[in-house]
C-alpha cells in the first residue's frame, strides 16, 4: 500500500521510495532562503509488512498475546497465523528503520496506533527511523490529529528533528496544517490530564519556538515565508520570539515579509513588536530591503512605525542614500521638509 500526497492532502507531486515519508527539499517560495518544500519524492514506505498484515495482526492480536491459531484451520491459513503468532511488534525494525508503530502510522491504522501508543515507553515512542523521523513527524504529516495529540500527551520529544532539521511543528507551518499545529501546542485540558495523568502533566512544558533547520530557520520564520497569517498569530500567542534572526543572513520575520512585498504581514508584525530598526549581519534593516526593491508602500509603513533612514549598513549605506534616486519613495517620507546636508528627511 503506497501513500501519495494527495492520500496526505498535501498537493505534491508524487513518486515512491523504499522508506518512510520522504521529503527531499526544492526551493520554497520567497526569498532566497525559504523553507524546503517537497520535492516531488513524496512518498510511503515499502515495507515487508503490509497494511494488510496490519489489518489482519490487528483483528487477530492483542498487544499482549496473539490468539491460538485454529486447530481446523486449512494449512496456508494456519501457517498464516503461527507467522503471526511470532511475530514480535515491539520487537519489529525495517530494513529502513521503522518500528511497528511507524507503519500503523504510515497506513494510517489509527486504532492499533493509538492502543501502541497507550502502551508505549518513551524510548519506543521517539524513536527515528532513517529519515529521523519520528512517529509525531509522520502522524503530522499525514494529518492524523488524534495521533499527533495523543503522542504529545504521552511526553514525545517535540524538537527532535528529521533529515532536514525540521521538528513536526515546522511540518505543520510549512504545509499549513493548522489542525495538527493546535494538536502540537495547545494547553492540556482538564479532561485530558483525568485521563492521562501523570504521563500528560508531565507533557507541554515550556516550548522550544526557536530551534532552527539546517536552513536556519524557526518555525516563524518558515510561516511568514508561507505567507500563513493564522499560523503566525499563534505562533506569536503561544510564546514565539518575533526578533528571532535567521541563521544564514541574520534576517528576522520582518526582513523576510518585507523581502516578500507582504505588506499586512508586515503591519501585523510590527503591531506585535517586531523590531523596525532590526539589523541583518551585513547591517541592512527593513527599511533598507524595502527601499531597494523600490516598495513605497511598505517604507511608508516602516518609516511611519519610526524607522531611522539614516542608519548605515556594512557598506555605509544608508536607506536614504538607496532611495536618492527613487523620488516616488521619497515622496512618502516624514518630515520631507526637513532637511540635512541639503538632502531631505524620512
Amino acid at each position: 500500500m503506497a501513500l501519495t500526497a494527495a492520500s496526505a492532502g498535501l498537493e505534491l507531486p508524487e513518486s515512491q521510495c523504499d522508506s518512510g515519508l520522504d521529503g527531499d527539499p526544492d526551493p520554497g517560495p520567497g526569498p532566497s532562503l525559504g523553507p524546503q518544500c517537497n520535492s516531488g519524492e513524496d512518498n510511503r514506505c515499502d515495507s515487508a509488512y503490509s497494511s494488510d498484515l496490519l489489518d489482519s495482526f490487528g483483528s487477530r492480536c492483542s498487544l499482549g498475546a496473539c490468539d491460538k491459531a485454529q486447530a481446523q484451520a486449512p494449512a496456508p491459513v494456519q501457517e498464516e497465523e503461527e507467522a503471526a503468532a511470532a511475530f514480535d511488534p515491539w520487537g519489529y525494525l525495517s530494513e529502513e528503520g521503522d518500528t511497528f508503530l511507524h507503519l500503523c502510522i504510515i497506513h494510517e491504522a489509527e486504532d492499533l496506533a493509538l492502543a501502541f501508543i497507550g502502551r508505549s515507553k518513551a524510548e519506543y515512542l521517539n524513536w527515528q527511523n532513517d529519515l529521523f523521523q519520528t512517529p509525531l513527524h509522520l502522524a503530522t504529516y499525514t494529518r492524523q490529529t488524534n495521533i499527533v495529540r495523543q503522542l504529545v500527551l504521552k511526553g514525545v520529544d517535540t524538537e527532535l528533528q528529521d533529515r532536514n532539521g525540521n521538528t513536526p511543528l515546522h511540518l505543520a507551518c510549512q504545509y499549513s496544517l493548522e489542525e495538527c499545529m493546535q494538536a502540537l501546542t495547545k494547553p492540556i485540558t482538564a479532561k485530558e490530564l483525568a485521563l492521562f495523568g501523570r504521563d500528560a502533566s508531565n507533557a507541554l512544558g515550556p516550548q522550544n519556538f526557536e530551534r532552527h533547520n539546517w536552513q536556519g530557520l524557526t518555525c516563524l520564520h518558515v510561516a511568514v515565508l508561507y505567507r500563513n497569517d493564522e499560523m503566525v498569530e499563534h505562533l506569536l500567542s503561544s510564546g514565539a520570539r518575533i526578533n528571532t534572526q535567521e541563521a544564514t543572513s541574520g534576517r528576522t520575520a520582518l526582513h523576510l515579509a518585507v523581502e516578500l512585498g507582504e505588506v499586512g504581514l508586515v503591519s501585523r508584525l510590527l503591531r506585535g513588536g517586531g523590531e523596525v530598526d532590526a539589523p541583518m549581519y551585513n547591517g541592512c534593516t527593513p527599511l533598507h530591503l524595502a527601499v531597494g526593491r523600490l516598495d513605497a508602500g511598505i517604507a511608508a509603513a516602516l518609516c511611519q512605525a519610526g524607522a531611522n533612514p539614516l542608519l548605515p549598513n556594512l557598506e555605509e549605506e544608508t536607506a536614504l542614500d538607496l532611495a536618492s534616486s527613487n523620488w516616488n519613495v521619497l515622496d512618502l517620507c516624514l518630515f520631507d521638509d526637513v532637511r540635512l546636508w541639503g538632502r531631505p528627511l524620512v
